[in-house]
């Protein structure tokens, strides 16, 4: 049991990057479509190109959606929607009309002005019963442009009868008939009775939405769904022959029939573990391709994160969009995935991840061989064009790149399959356009995951590497010497990467922060003090060394305080590694002769350089300062310098842990002798 838990304990890092693996897959398997694949594709207007097609059952043939659209359009068209007569709101109106009535009625009887009132109330009575009896119909926007001749079905009670929304009153028709019919019987009195009739008419007759919603969807869901029948053995469509329409039709339906006869079959097991084991293939694929080629990539945990977590999420937004809305797949941004992955990484391993994920998601596209290799194409070019992404313009340039492939690959695809550009469509050519465009949300993504990480990008490295960054203008302001001499170590250090292969623009950046802790005391730093005055004279060696060394732990509490990132501070914190302050150390040895010096007093803190870069910066660093005092130097002079500085370094076991070969170090030494004399203005001695 120990001897289990101490390989867990040891390998435990291993294994939480397998398990980031399985998660992948668990996550990747969870969102793809469970449907069973129909082995064969085809498009309208274009060849069949496989075997000739029998019919393997009896199976109907689905309408398009065009057509049950345009069939629900004329039942919707066609149907009569119920209204219903209220009696309540009739009795309640007449009941109206009678207290009305009866109020203005005392009123005028008392002056005089009416003398036969029970008459008057009769014919209103009458009057009122016969309007609204035909009835008062309110509106609703379902009569919306609708003629007098259109039919509705009304309730009366429990009759239902068809009529016209002719044969109906509106309010308005209804008070004018009411005003005729009074002005013919009185004439003296049609004002006051046309007023007491007005006030009481109300709209009886009103849509009845429930019922109406009701009936028409029972009618709706009874339109078939297919037209005609294909039997068993019939020849469906021979090899070469065209897909028309109608071919295409009875070719989806087969598909339709067959996919979900198996899904709803006993097969569905056997479906789900296909998915399965295609999935964990090509993600095993992924991992293995990580592990065995790409180990310094496959070492950082960050960088295993990343990927994994880009990847899984463009295939999530993908099968979204492939379930919900197929007509949008070409305007999904596919190639942002492997310009994040050169942003980040590299591009070898931006390939393989975009290749595994066009294959993933290519089960599941519409159109699996047009997707696949529109998107693998699209995808390489993103990664050739974007390049290492040093400036805005390069991912502008990508996105033009990416459009355009589409564009060719769009036309020639037609032209081989078509023999003509007939088909072409721009609504296809505005969707490339828009996932080119689209492509441009890479620059927030990397914002973002910068911030995430913690992991730098070439665009980053540009804005900390300007001279105007405000830690470089005080450490031009407070320490110019050092700043001069950050800057001659930058360009040395970045010329050497740029010869052996590394980041040149990483220690470039580096090597531009790595002295600026010497702001806190400049003077105390020979390239900073003026002639005839050396603070070192007034303090011991040992405090002498003190302050030498403090300037690299003052250097990253500045970095850190500036919230530069941890990969510039490590310039910082390796430049010195764990070497002695040589001069102040042997003085201090002098001085007190035959005693024991503790070393540890005038050692750096260390780390000695991890990376290509952290070395090189630290050979750049140690050369450049020691080259300042060589008197009237020359060619032999500065080669003697480098070799004999670059061998002290390696015999100190400064570069034990860096990523850097013999052969590396020789070339970056003869880069440094070559820089350091033309920054001497040193000819190279010609032979006789």
């Amino acid at each position: 049991m120990k001897s289990f838990l101490s390989k867990l304990q040891h390998n435990y890092y291993e294994i939480l990057k397998v398990l980031l693996f399985l998660l992948a897959i668990v996550i990747v398997v969870w969102v793809s479509p469970k449907d069973s694949f129909f082995k064969y594709e085809f498009q309208i207007s274009k060849p069949w190109n496989h075997q000739d097609l029998i019919a393997p059952f009896d199976y109907a043939v689905l309408k398009t959606d065009e057509q049950l659209a345009e069939e629900r359009a004329e039942v919707e068209e066609d149907f009569y929607p119920y209204f219903y007569f209220d009696e309540e709101i009739t009795n309640a109106g007449m009941e109206q009309l009678h207290a009305v009535f009866g109020l203005e009625e005392s009123a005028l009887i008392a002056d005089g002005q009416l003398p036969d009132s029970m008459q008057h109330l009769t014919f209103l009575r009458e009057l009122y019963q016969n309007i609204q009896n035909v009835g008062i119909l309110r509106y609703n926007p379902v009569l919306g442009g609708k003629e007098d001749g259109f039919i509705i079905r009304l309730i009366r009670g429990k009759e239902v009868e068809e009529v016209s929304i002719g044969q109906l009153y509106d309010i308005r028709e209804a008070n004018a008939i009411a005003q005729l019919m009074i002005g013919e019987a009185y004439v003296d009195d049609s004002l006051f009775l046309t007023q007491l009739i007005s006030n009481t008419l109300v709209q009886n007759v009103f849509y009845d939405e429930s019922r109406s919603k009701a009936e028409l969807e029972t009618i709706l869901n009874g339109i078939s769904p297919s037209q005609g029948l294909v039997q068993k053995g019939e020849l469906i469509i021979s090899t070469g022959e065209l897909v028309s329409a109608e071919k295409y039709q009875v070719l989806f339906s087969l598909k339709s029939e067959y996919e979900k006869g198996l899904s709803s079959s006993d097969a569905w097991l056997y479906i789900y573990i296909g998915i399965v084991l295609i999935i964990t293939l090509l993600i095993t694929l992924q991992f293995l391709f990580f592990r065995l080629f790409k180990h310094s990539f496959y070492a950082e945990m960050k960088n295993v994160v990343l990927v994994l977590m880009s990847q899984v999420l463009m295939i999530i937004v993908a099968d979204f969009i492939f379930y919900n809305y197929p007509e949008w797949t070409y305007i999904i941004p596919f190639a942002i995935l492997p310009i994040l992955i050169v942003a980040f990484v590299d591009s070898g391993i931006a390939i393989i991840v975009h290749l595994v994920t066009v294959m993933l998601l290519g089960f599941f596209a519409p159109n699996s061989f047009e997707f696949f290799y529109t998107q693998f194409a699209a995808g390489l070019i993103a990664i050739f064009s974007v390049k290492s992404l040093t400036k805005r313009a390069d991912l502008f340039r990508t996105s033009l790149f990416v459009f355009l492939t589409y564009g060719v690959i769009y036309v020639s695809m037609m032209l081989v399959q078509d023999g003509s550009l007939d088909n072409f469509s721009w609504k296809v050519l505005t969707n490339f356009f828009g996932s080119a465009a689209l492509i441009l949300l890479a620059f927030p993504i990397i914002f973002v995951y910068e911030k995430l990480f913690g992991v730098l990008t070439h665009l980053s490295l540009l804005e900390l590497s300007n001279t105007n960054n405000p830690l470089l203008r005080e450490l031009a302001s407070k320490a110019p010497g050092t700043f001069q001499h950050s800057l001659q170590v930058a360009n040395l250090a970045s010329e050497a990467l740029y010869e052996i292969g590394g980041d040149s623009l990483l220690a470039r950046t580096g090597a531009l922060y790595h002295d600026i802790g010497k702001m806190n005391n400049p003077g105390f730093f020979v390239e900073n003090q003026v002639p005839g005055h050396n603070p070192h004279d007034e303090i011991s060696y040992e405090e002498s060394a003190r302050i030498i060394i403090d300037h690299v732990l003052s250097g990253i509490e500045m970095a850190r305080k500036a919230r530069l990132p941890e990969q510039i501070i490590d310039f910082i914190r390796t430049h010195h590694g764990t070497r002695r302050v040589e001069y102040f150390y042997r003085l201090e040895r002098k001085l007190n002769p035959g005693m024991e010096v503790d070393q540890s007093e005038f050692t750096y803190h260390g780390p000695v350089p991890f990376s290509k870069e952290t070395a090189v910066v630290m050979m750049a660093d140690s050369v450049e300062a020691a080259s300042r005092s060589i008197a009237e130097p020359n060619e032999q002079k500065i080669n003697d310098l480098v070799d004999n500085i670059v061998q002290s370094l390696m015999d100190d076991g400064q570069f034990m842990n860096a990523t850097i070969t013999l052969k590396e170090i020789t070339t970056v030494k003869k880069v440094l002798k070559k820089k350091l004399m033309n920054i001497n203005h040193i000819r190279i001695a010609y032979p006789d």
